[in-house]
């Protein structure tokens, strides 16, 4: 697992704009390219080039694209939401690609709260904890929703059972199952970025139990995919 790089400054130069990108088709090799090249394009002015980089991916997931500069250093990369400003004082966590700096995360040191890419809110573990509980969910519903439909007294338990868990081992492999390698690729981004901001225990972090926590102890709410930690 390769290390990350920190860089800490001031936010200059932020422009912001919507994107598409889907994080889905290859965790890997899209979170070093694709979408951030349009909206670096994007953010220079190129002619259509914002249009590309909303249209890069009509199934993606829309979030905002940004550029900026910290510490003198070009830095490019998307959020649900960007809502750090001009003038904060940040750390970003990302990989250094030719001249841009590719931001994974931003953190604000002084609040605790980090803007996190999408889908990398849970380490390795605690996303296989959460995938786990909600497959099995999941196959209570289907089962659930079987019996509805074999009400018929004469129909056999073995005919019922049959259909339930082929319906459920087809939706799980359609789903978690080709999923799967981009799941753990978020994860593992997330446990680098927890390296890297030497949080304690960063194999058991997750950013949406820590943020509930927060907010229930009387933090403000947060946008969508911004946590405390």
């Amino acid at each position: 697992m390769s290390k990350l790089d920190v860089i800490e400054g001031v936010v200059e130069n932020l422009v912001v704009v919507d994107a598409d990108v889907n994080y889905l088709a290859n965790a890997e090799k899209n979170s070093q390219t694709a979408g951030l090249v349009s909206v670096l394009q994007a953010a220079a002015g190129s002619p259509g080039a914002a249009h590309s980089a909303q249209a890069a991916n009509d199934a993606g997931d829309p979030v905002e694209g940004y550029s900026m500069s910290v510490a003198g250093q070009s830095v490019a990369g998307s959020f649900w939401k960007t809502t750090f400003k001009n003038g904060d004082l940040v750390r970003v966590i990302g990989i250094k690609q030719n001249s841009v700096f590719l931001a994974i995360a931003v953190a604000d040191p002084i609040t605790r709260t980090i803007w996190m890419k999408p889908h990398c809110e849970r380490r390795t573990i605690e996303q296989k904890k959460y995938i786990l509980k909600n497959s099995i969910l999941f196959v209570i519903a289907i089962f659930s929703v079987t019996t509805v439909f074999f009400t018929n007294p004469n129909m056999k338990l073995w005919f019922y059972l049959a259909c339930a868990s082929l319906s459920s081992v087809i939706c799980l492999i359609a789903t978690v199952g080709m999923s799967w390698g981009d799941l753990m690729t978020f994860a593992n981004r997330m446990t680098q970025v927890g390296a890297a901001l030497e949080i304690e225990s960063p194999g058991t972090i997750n950013l949406v139990r820590s943020t509930r926590a927060a907010i229930g102890s009387g933090k403000p709410e947060l946008p969508m995919g911004v946590y405390y930690y």
